[in-house]
């Protein structure tokens, strides 16, 4: 292999010698390749291991000085991958555990019309919930009205307005809380028909390349956020189907790499 690259670089003219065999004039007169693979110059070898590892959805590590084309084969990678396995994710509470939410994975774009037709339902619960309330509220205000007319005790007109402020807050309450939980969050969307996702996660930390879960200051008391509204994707699930690049790897800490390498 040694011997074929320095044959190589033997029989490589120089630069003054290869520009006057070339027609052009001006750089406008070069035609740029459509692939951006193709665009690499001198890294044929590294080309066709890009190319393979696309089509067998494998990883690579490239090594070599600045200024090679890494990046630009990194990047390459996502023209020969197939957009038609784009996939979003949607989180959903589990009621079964809720520190545990439920992952749905659905084809790409179908996401939003999803977590959309989730919200116009819970609007229109509570829509419902809030005719319902409202009327319950002034039954109870009629009826203390009419027995404070009869009787003329203003503790019954105290009662009646603190019975219905109580039947009020308290069913608002748990059902906004219902309503929480119905809507499900969307992790991951992609619209359809959109390029293989290109994420570069150089010098991220351990939470911005593998996710993480958002602190919540109320964790009790029914003042929680619910859980999966506290998911929090990383760099790794945004490549997901895509590319995932990491320029100098060694600048993640050793249990990312080992992680990483893992996933």
């Amino acid at each position: 292999m040694e011997e074929e690259v320095k044959d190589k670089a033997v029989n490589v003219p120089d630069v003054e010698t290869w520009i006057e065999t070339q027609s052009f004039t001006t750089t406008a007169d070069i035609k740029i390749p459509e692939k951006l693979s193709d665009q690499v110059i001198g890294q044929d070898s590294a080309v066709e291991v890009v190319k393979k590892a696309a089509e067998q959805k494998r990883h690579v590590m490239l090594i070599g000085e600045p200024g090679t084309g890494k990046s630009m084969l990194a990047k390459s990678m996502t023209e020969y991958l197939p957009k038609d396995e784009l996939q979003d994710v949607i989180a959903y509470h589990n009621p079964d555990d809720p520190n545990e939410p439920r992952i749905r994975t659905v084809p790409a774009g179908k996401g939003k019309e999803i977590v959309s037709a989730q919200k116009k339902e819970a609007m229109a619960r509570k829509s419902q919930k809030s005719s319902m309330i409202t009327a319950i509220v002034m039954m109870v205000m009629v009826l203390t009205v009419i027995l404070y007319w009869n009787a003329r005790d203003p503790m019954i007109l105290l009662f009646g307005i603190m019975a219905a402020a109580m039947i009020f807050f308290a069913t608002r309450y748990v059902g906004q809380r219902q309503e929480n939980y119905m809507i499900p969050k969307l992790l991951i969307t992609h619209e359809e028909g959109a390029t293989i996702p290109f994420i570069d996660a150089t010098g991220a930390h351990a939470g911005a390349l593998l996710g993480d879960v958002k602190h919540d200051p109320f964790q009790s008391g029914g003042l929680e956020t619910p859980a999966h509204e506290r998911l929090e994707v990383g760099a790794i699930h945004k490549a997901s189907k895509g590319v995932l690049f990491v320029d100098e790897i060694n600048m993640l800490r050793m249990e990312s790499q080992q992680s990483l390498l893992t996933a």
